[in-house]
């Protein structure tokens, strides 16, 4: 597997090779000018020697004599300018021209023409002194550039790297974190690394208080098995008949322990989700739905007068999990062939629900062991409140849901 390159390093290479480039064109456009500045300023020179030669030679009677004696004495023997090194001129009536060197004609009388030239190497070879300079120059600045913007870039990954050493040494305490400010994104990242490590903290001490409580729970039911089981072993006197009934309710309640337990977890574990919004007449249909079965098995109608729904800001499976305990606790214990009634109060967010009540059903599902104070117990954490009572054959649940 490749190791990932890091990140200050990729974006301090992109912008090395764009600087370079950006540079490499710059660079490229002014030699291209200079250039044609050097062949503009070479034919100008040439065009103004022209001109004076042909000025001096214009009286004379030999102008050949007159432009060679003035051409030596006023250019070759002024060497102060390139340009003029290699200056060579030819009259003639019909004067060939060099096409490898920079020619200026120009008609002296009516039958001769001076051709002034000078070879182009000499602009080559200012513009390899010029272009060699712009180099020079160019890389000087190009390593200024670079080391400023990396100076720039360690300050501004400085946050980031402060954070990663943060994560994975769990030793830091979480007052070293307020060292490692930036940007606001640093800072949006800062919140959310400490949220989470507050998240997992609070996930571990659920899971915690779930061993420790299991532990407590389970530890009397137990020990009960465990003696049940010892004295079985030590007196052949028990009946063997009742050891058996007693040892599966003990396995029974261990077992519904678990349940309640593992109920709570997943409650607990939903809560860490988003909320959301959701609507309860929905969810109370989809509870009917769900149960189709039973209801039909055991004869079971269900009535509500949803006139109007309403909803709730919530937590929607941990809220779904506990309307599934509610509505099977009651399903499992509704007469036969009766109705159970829902009436709904949109205004006040509340549920009143009324079935008669009949024996336990044959019917087992998970949450059927779920008993009332386990729902109850989740009322706060859920903002709920959640009432029941039987009177008068009757089974009434009351549930008053404060969520927005």
């Amino acid at each position: 597997m490749l190791k990932s390159r890091s990140l200050r390093r990729s974006v301090l290479g992109y912008f090395s090779l764009s600087t370079w480039l950006m540079l490499s064109v710059l660079g490229f456009y002014l030699a291209y000018d200079y250039q044609k500045e050097l062949a503009s300023g070479l034919k100008k020179s040439l065009q103004v020697v022209a001109e004076d030669l042909s000025h001096h030679s214009a009286e004379a009677e030999d102008v050949k004599s007159v432009l060679q004696q003035h051409f030596h004495e006023q250019y070759k023997k002024k060497s102060y300018d390139l340009l003029f090194d290699h200056l060579a001129y030819t009259v003639n009536s019909d004067p060939e021209v060099d096409p490898n060197r920079m020619n200026v004609i120009k008609p002296i009388t009516k039958d001769l023409t001076i051709v002034i030239s000078s070879e182009r190497g000499v602009i080559e070879q200012k513009l390899l002194v010029f272009v060699t300079k712009l180099l020079v120059i160019s890389f000087i600045s190009w390593l200024f550039i670079n080391g400023i913007f990396d100076l720039v870039l360690k300050r501004l990954f400085q946050p980031l790297e402060c954070l990663v050493d943060f994560c994975k040494e769990r030793s830091i305490q979480k007052s070293a974190v307020t060292l490692c400010s930036g940007s606001q994104e640093v800072e949006n990242l800062k919140e959310a690394i400490l949220e989470l490590q507050e998240s997992n903290e609070t996930m571990c001490e659920q899971k915690q208080d779930i061993f420790r409580e299991a532990a407590h729970e389970l530890k009397s039911p137990i020990a009960i098995l465990k003696a049940r089981l010892a004295l079985f072993k030590q007196s052949e006197s028990v009946d063997k008949a009742l050891f058996i009934v007693e040892s599966e309710a003990d396995v029974k309640t261990i077992s519904n322990k678990l349940r309640e337990l593992l109920f709570l977890k997943e409650i607990e574990w939903d809560m860490n989700k988003q909320k959301e919004q959701i609507s309860m007449q929905e969810q109370c249909m989809m509870m009917q739905q769900a149960f189709r079965p039973i209801l039909e098995k055991k004869g079971l109608d269900m009535v509500s007068n949803w006139d109007e729904d309403f909803s709730l800001y919530v937590h929607k499976e941990a809220m779904q999990k506990v309307m599934q305990a509610i509505f099977e606790n009651i399903f499992m214990h509704t007469k036969n062939n009766s109705t159970i009634k829902n009436y709904v109060d949109a205004d006040q967010h509340r549920l009143h629900i009324v079935n008669d009540l009949g024996a336990k059903s044959d019917e087992t599902l998970f949450s059927s062991y779920i008993g009332s104070k386990m729902i109850a117990r989740l009322a706060d954490k859920l903002d709920y409140v959640y009432e029941v009572e039987a009177k008068d054959g009757k089974f009434y649940t009351t549930i008053v849901f404060h969520s927005q």
